[in-house]
Formats: structure tokens, sequence, C-alpha cells
């Protein structure tokens, strides 16, 4: 599959939605392609260098503004391989030709190579299945388990009632659901995009189970009334 390639300091998860402003010219025109052939597009994340091209217009426009080093931006762009298609679901163009979109993450894909990297890059990927090898129900009850048992610390320390989201009942669903809306890092997420669906909902698992034991197991008081409780 030829696919072109956006690499953002972001991870991108299958069923997840992305909010883009567009305003490179080299991807303005790619965007403008991808909408005109009604094609998607990947995104993936970067290992090393800048989002964004120096030498862009726009974008020196910007760094006289706010006086960034150029010398910042102009590390070797070095994406992982491992990223999701994208596929638009609503835009908008300005009339100097800037877009925002908003776009899905379909499924995730390996890059086998490089086949164009000018105005952007455009790769050969291999679509990615996903491996349910490993999964186990026991695996998925605890899963849901220290999910409720989260949410119920989390009434209970703030004496307060939340609106709770049902799950999805599809496993790989289920796991990039969770994935997308943990706080954590980059690097972890890319792991989390990358593993097998059985140890994707192992780690995230244990990720809430960290959290669930930092709360607090009091009730309310003075500084969990104050206190903006997410899970995120």
């Amino acid at each position: 599959m030829k696919l072109p390639l956006f690499p953002l300091h972001t991870v991108l998860f299958p069923g997840a939605p992305i909010s883009l402003h567009i305003f490179e010219e080299r991807y303005r025109l790619m965007i403008g392609q991808c909408l005109e052939q009604q094609q998607p597009f990947g995104i993936v994340l970067l290992r090393s260098g800048s989002e964004v091209n120096p030498d862009d217009p726009f974008i020196r426009s910007l760094r006289r503004q706010i006086g960034i080093d150029d010398d910042i931006l102009r590390e070797a762009v070095v994406p992982f391989e491992v990223g999701t298609i994208a596929r638009i679901t609503e835009s908008q163009r300005f009339e100097d030709g800037r877009y925002l979109l908003i776009a899905q993450g379909q499924r995730r894909f390996r890059v086998q190579y490089i086949m164009q990297h000018e105005p952007y890059i455009v790769a050969s990927v291999a679509q990615l299945s996903e491996d349910t090898t490993n999964l186990s129900p026991a695996l998925l009850s605890e899963l849901h388990r220290t999910y409720d048992q989260y949410w119920t610390t989390i009434e209970r320390v703030t004496g307060r009632t939340y609106e709770r989201n049902d799950l999805p009942v599809d496993a790989v669903e289920l796991s990039y659901w969770l994935a997308h809306r943990l706080h954590v890092d980059n690097q972890r997420k890319q792991r989390w995009l990358e593993c097998d669906v059985a140890t994707r909902i192992r780690e995230i698992t244990g990720m809430l189970q960290v959290e669930l034991a930092m709360l607090p197991r009091s009730g309310p008081n003075r500084y969990t009334d104050l206190w903006p409780w997410s899970w995120n």
C-alpha cells in the first residue's frame, strides 16, 4: 500500500480521532490530494526531528516573530516504523490555503520502505493484523474489575457521582479505547501501538492499578474537593 506520511509528536490509535491544523505548504498539498482522491494518510510518531520544515514560508514568519533558532528545527526527521492510517472525516479550508481537519484512526501499518521524501514522505506500507493469540477471558475480567474499582474509588474519595462511559465489547477496540485515554508518554503509547492485544491490555490494567494505588483512601476533604479529578 502506498501511503503519504505525516510525522508528528503524537501517537494515533485505531478508532481514535485527531484534530489537525495544516499550515505548511507540503502538507497543504498532501491533504489537498487526499481530499481530492478520497484517500487516507498515515500518522507516525517522530523518533527524532521536528514536525515542521524551517524553510516553509509560514514557519519562517513564525520564527521571525518568536525568535526560534532554526538549528533546533533542522534535526533529521526519523519516524517510528509503525503508525496508523488516518481517514479524514471533516475538513475546512481557509482562503490562505490552511486546513482544519478531523481524522479517524483506522488500521495500523508498518513502513516497508520510503518511496519519496519531497515535498512530503510517501512510503510503501504493510497493514498489520491484530494478534489475539495470548488474549484470555481472565485478562479481560481483570481489566474490567480494575476499571470499575478505579471509578468506585474516585467516587468515594470525591463524594461525587460520575457518568461512566460504557467500555467497548470488542477486546481490540477496548484496548485502543483505553490506550487513547490514559495519560502516558508517547514512548509508552508507541509501545502499546506496536504490541499484541494481550500485552496492551495487561499493561493498561497495570497502569490503572498504579493510579488506583495512589488515590487517597479516605472520603472528601478540603483538598479533594478542589482537585479536578480525571482519570487522564
